[in-house]
């Protein structure tokens, strides 16, 4: 009732309350408050057990203090029993009496006690006793007062003690929220500038007004938002990218349709249906390789399963061997390893067609393409050679952005993805993807994924 009565109901409920979602400052006023009722528990009562041990030990110290006294004949022993005929006699008072001789006030002690204090029951009380050494005339004396009364002295001081304590127990959640409140004011007013900025970077006017344990949380988010930037800024550029890319074809077959339609004779409309076809065909990759890298991009929910990437490089090896043919291409295996891979929406078959498609595209009439698949640690390593041209080494590092394209390699039916989708394909798997020229010529597109159990 005490509790109640000093913390307002409604202040305990918005200290304990943990219905709704977890927010730091309660949790913090929660841990604060049980930790401070802990420490003022172990301190209350460490408080009060020295205090009335220490209250006791002045007791006896009294004791000790009068029966020097006594012993020292600086202070007499009252014998006459009358003194004590009094009603107002405080029975709480000490009583003193010389060892051995019994008065009406005296208690029976044994003869063979020694010197020094002692603890002896009579009657329905407990009395602490002090009996002094022998003074020069052999005379010995009793100091003694009733256990109850230096008990009771002994609580009183430690009630007096353990009372602010308990007091400030009392005002300990009050205090919590304000501690609280008052620590969290800088964390607030950052929401508020940061709420109230149209701006996309978290310039503040002056820094040193933020906490120093919120500046690398701060910088984290500034990173964030320059990566959410960047990526906005690779997306929009790709989505321009594929308008223009999507415009020429487009445009072309416009064009095209018109000559068709505009055709003189049958040799001339069938020419230019050859090209229409073309241009259709063209648009018909390219879309097709757009739908492939959003397919990559947004597949954020893995459909992963284990495959054996040695069976897929054979099957893809047999779909590609026409081709080779056709350009008198030498494809070889000089390693193939048995090594399992997980898949994900079976887009490792993409990676795989993609590198054999481009070797032989850019391999010369007569070239050689090598294939191989070896283990390197934990990493299952695929690579494609090439004895091609290769490409300019000021553009490896630009192969992997969307609709780039060398002039060196410029095509009427490439679009500039392929390479694109494989390294997202790549690192969507947690591996990498290298692409290098070979000496004295030629192209090795390498991946690295790791290898499943």
């Amino acid at each position: 009732m005490i509790l109640e009565r000093a913390i307002p109901t409604a202040l305990l409920r918005r200290l304990f309350d943990t219905t709704e979602h977890p927010q730091l400052a309660r949790r913090l006023r929660l841990a604060l408050f049980i930790t401070l009722f802990a420490v003022l528990i172990l301190a209350t009562i460490a408080a009060a057990l020295t205090a009335y041990f220490e209250a006791s030990k002045t007791q006896d110290e009294t004791l000790l203090s009068i029966g020097h006294l006594v012993e020292t004949n600086q202070i007499g022993t009252i014998t006459d029993d009358d003194v004590f005929d009094d009603d107002d006699f405080d029975d709480s008072a000490v009583r003193i009496w010389e060892f051995g001789r019994e008065t009406r006030r005296s208690i029976r002690v044994r003869r063979t006690l020694r010197e020094g204090f002692h603890t002896v029951h009579e009657g329905d009380d407990f009395w602490r006793l002090y009996i002094t050494r022998p003074n020069r005339s052999g005379q010995r004396f009793t100091v003694a007062q009733k256990r109850s009364v230096s008990a009771e002295l002994a609580g009183n001081s430690a009630w007096n003690t353990a009372l602010p304590l308990i007091v400030l127990f009392l005002f300990t959640p009050v205090l919590v929220t304000w501690i609280v409140r008052h620590s969290f004011k800088p964390l607030n007013a950052l929401a508020n500038e940061v709420e109230q900025s149209d701006s996309l970077q978290l310039d503040f006017d002056n820094r040193d007004t933020i906490p120093a344990e919120l500046l690398p949380f701060i910088d984290a988010i500034d990173n964030l938002l320059d990566k959410n930037a960047a990526f906005n800024a690779r997306q929009r550029r790709f989505i321009a990218d594929a308008a223009h890319e999507l415009r020429t074809p487009i445009t072309a077959l416009s064009l095209q349709i018109e000559n068709v339609q505009s055709a003189r004779d049958g040799n001339q409309k069938a020419e230019r249906e050859a090209l229409l076809a073309h241009s259709v065909q063209r648009l018909q990759r390219l879309v097709g390789q757009l739908l492939d890298l959003a397919r990559v991009q947004s597949s954020d929910h893995p459909a992963l399963h284990v495959t054996r990437l040695d069976d897929l490089i054979k099957e893809q090896i047999s779909e590609f061997i026409p081709l080779a043919e056709q350009k008198d291409i030498a494809l070889g295996v000089s390693q193939l390893d048995a090594l399992s891979v997980q898949d994900n929406h079976h887009q490792l078959q993409h990676l795989v067609r993609n590198a054999l498609s481009n070797a032989i595209k850019f391999a010369p009439n007569g070239g050689e393409v090598d294939l191989a698949l070896h283990r390197d640690g934990s990493n299952a390593v695929f690579s494609v050679t090439d004895n091609g041209p290769g490409v300019p080494e000021h553009t490896l590092a630009r192969l992997h952005e969307p609709f780039f394209r060398t002039d060196e390699h410029a095509s009427g039916l490439g679009a500039g993805l392929g390479l694109a989708i494989c390294i997202e394909i790549a690192e969507r798997h947690n591996g990498t993807l290298a692409l290098s020229n070979v000496e004295p010529t030629g192209f090795r597109f390498e991946a690295r994924l790791p290898v499943s159990s």
